[in-house]
């Protein structure tokens, strides 16, 4: 892992050359990449791979494993999302926003409403006061380090359910000093018709309870636990170890590149978020593009400063009982 002291104040901006904004240019025109498709029937067939285990072996243990998977492949469809918010996830359009929305819609998310609220993350240069996502990280970033940062990210979940429910249905801010509309009725009732579609299918070739135990409770008990800590490790790293003594809400938004394994990129940080600095940089750039943008800009961009090396769960401990 990268020394977390090296990270500094970046340069005053200064333009690419053209040499590098054109290769920038064939990233962002390259969608051949057959991973997208791979990503998505992956997470497919591994949350109805759990399910099948579950209702053929019918033990706790079964039950328990399909909770796990079934929740962290949420988790993915939650992130594979987001790709779509930037219609990046497949071409043409169309069929980004079909499954845009139907990937939110079965883990209960307006697709929209979720699109402009997210896009309002990605002001630049914005305070970290005035992020959006800030509700997520800025309290662990303010809490002390050790113990009640644990526990804050840990139970803290439970505070985020409730703003992400307003988020993602209302289109508000988590400091509601800004309200968007009313998610549009369509939303309304695709997420509807997606949840009862799914509870129908439980009940016709299971049982109507575990809908509820398999689906709807890992969504807030795993999906939204590990959005959280991805969130505060790759929004909170480049404060804590950055050399600045500014207020958490007086200091700007940043973030950082994770050069981790291809296990925790797969599970914990999937559809390119270990990228995550290099997908601010440049949103229009598929996700499956983001390490060779990464490798481009920190050769080419004095700015682009930020890249750290190891695990997500290593750093995260290290950032619990970081200092600051």
């Amino acid at each position: 892992m990268s020394d977390p002291v090296s990270i500094e104040a970046a340069p005053p901006p200064g333009p690419l050359s053209p040499e590098v904004r054109q290769r920038v240019a064939e990233l962002r025109k390259d969608r051949r990449s057959l991973r997208r498709l791979f990503d998505l029937l992956s997470t497919y067939l591994l949350i109805l791979g759990a399910l099948f285990v579950a209702w053929r072996v019918a033990e706790w243990w079964a039950f328990a494993g399909a909770f796990v998977v079934v929740g962290m492949m949420q988790y993915r469809l939650v992130m594979s999302s987001h790709e779509a918010v930037h219609k990046n996830l497949l071409d043409p359009v169309w069929l980004n926003e079909v499954f845009g929305n139907l990937n939110a819609a079965m883990v209960g998310i307006s697709f929209l409403n979720y699109r402009k609220t997210h896009l309002e993350h990605h002001k630049s240069p914005q305070y970290i006061r005035d992020d959006t996502d800030a509700y997520i990280y800025k309290p662990l970033l303010e809490a002390r380090p050790g113990l009640p940062r644990l526990a804050l990210l840990v139970f803290g979940v439970w505070l985020d359910i409730w703003v992400k429910l307003k988020r993602k249905a209302h289109g508000v801010g988590p400091s509601n000093t800004e309200a968007g509309s009313i998610s549009p009725p369509s939303q309304l009732w695709l997420i509807a018709s997606v949840q009862l579609g799914l509870l129908a299918a439980f009940t016709l070739l299971w049982d109507w309870k575990l809908y509820f135990l398999l689906w709807f409770a890992p969504i807030f008990c795993i999906a939204l636990a590990m959005d959280r800590a991805r969130t505060f490790v790759e929004h909170g790293y480049h404060y804590l170890f950055s050399q600045n003594s500014q207020k958490v809400g007086e200091a700007l938004q940043a973030t950082v590149d994770i050069r981790t394994n291809p296990l925790e990129a797969y599970f914990l940080a999937p559809f390119g978020f270990d990228y995550h600095q290099a997908h601010h940089s440049q949103l229009t750039v598929p996700y499956y593009n983001l390490r060779h943008l990464s490798d481009l800009l920190r050769t080419n961009d004095p700015r682009y400063n930020s890249l750290v090396e190891g695990s997500y769960v290593g750093i995260l401990c290290r950032m619990i009982w970081a200092a600051k």
